[in-house]
């Protein structure tokens, strides 16, 4: 009997902890959470923090450089 392979995509999530540098970049991240462990997804989303850009006025209209933000990462698994 022939298996139908389930293409449904799989969701990994991290969750960084990362500084806001000056130019909007962050430096200096790690990893808080991530789901499923075992996919590597933490490491993964560390490697591309460095491409990573954020908004420096925080809501509160404040500068968020020199503090620290979570940074959620979302991979979708063919």
């Amino acid at each position: 009997m022939t298996q139908i392979k389930d293409t449904t995509p799989q969701i990994a999530e991290a969750i960084l902890s990362c500084m806001v540098k000056r130019d909007g970049g962050l430096t200096a991240c790690s990893v808080q959470s991530e789901t499923p462990s075992e996919l590597g997804v933490g490491q993964a989303a560390l490697s591309m923090a460095s491409q990573f850009q954020v908004d420096l006025m925080g809501p509160d209209g404040k500068s968020r450089a020199g503090s620290f933000i979570d940074v959620p990462v979302r991979i979708r698994i063919r």
